[in-house]
């Protein structure tokens, strides 16, 4: 039995897309043939990202809206089916790092911190899943972090809660769309270059390198090429999963 895993003419959607991972698996899906709508509260970095994605021959749209704003989201969602008549491909990359910071974390700092990293990856899934459920299929990879599976001091403890958040959320969407074809899975990735982990000081990165049994950071690429593996067809009977992306690292 031959099993088809391409994606070429799945449409995909890419949350936070005009940087970093979300970036990088715009790239990707576009390069696997797929259609690809960039949403990003950065208007001018996704139509950037999708002019890119249409020099190099492929199909892109560039939609601007806040993660964190149901309406917003859901206006991108009809837009994109609207004009492609289908949504098969969630890629949710919300979110950011803040300084290392412990109980001392004010509570609008904690409030702010899970809006944007836990609060964004729920209201994108709400926006998309009735997409995917009218056509019976659908694959969802939210984009959590290793600061939610391990204890380590170097992050503050409002993103490592909303880290820990998204892979439980992920594990309970799963569980809810399966009958509907649809999978979702969570990546944990361990410290990976984006432009806001490059603008740290060289320092810091020279020692998160050495932390890292594979003595480097990630690259968006290879975090990437995960999720593109988690959304083909052939990928059916993964979900549920937490996949550690890390160089071996555990010890945050």
């Amino acid at each position: 039995m031959t099993i088809d895993t391409s994606i070429k003419g799945h449409v995909a959607f890419i949350a936070a897309g005009a940087a970093g991972i979300g970036l990088a698996c715009a790239d990707r899906f576009a390069a696997d043939g797929a259609r690809v709508a960039i949403l990003d509260r950065d208007v001018a970095g996704a139509e950037r990202a999708a002019a890119a994605i249409a020099r190099a021959g492929g199909e892109a749209m560039a939609l601007g809206g806040e993660c964190t704003d149901l309406a917003d989201v859901e206006k991108a969602v009809a837009t994109v089916t609207g004009k492609w008549g289908r949504l098969d491909i969630l890629a949710n990359c919300p979110g950011g790092f803040r300084q290392a910071q412990g109980l001392e974390t004010s509570v609008e700092e904690w409030r702010a911190s899970i809006n944007w990293n836990l609060t964004s990856i729920f209201v994108v899934i709400k926006a998309v899943v009735p997409a995917m459920r009218a056509r019976k299929y659908g694959r969802i990879v939210n984009i959590a972090s290793l600061a939610g599976r391990s204890a380590g001091l170097q992050s503050s403890i409002s993103y490592s809660a909303a880290k820990a958040g998204v892979i439980g959320l992920s594990r309970r969407v799963a569980v809810e769309v399966a009958a509907d074809g649809i999978t979702c899975n969570a990546l944990a990735p361990g410290t990976t270059h984006s432009p806001r982990v490059d603008a740290m000081p060289a320092e810091r990165g020279v020692a998160m390198a050495k932390a890292t049994p594979v003595g480097r950071l990630g690259d968006a690429d290879e975090i990437a090429d995960c999720v593109a593996y988690l959304c083909r067809p052939a990928a059916a009977f993964v979900t549920g999963a937490v996949i550690d992306i890390n160089g071996g690292r555990w010890t945050g």
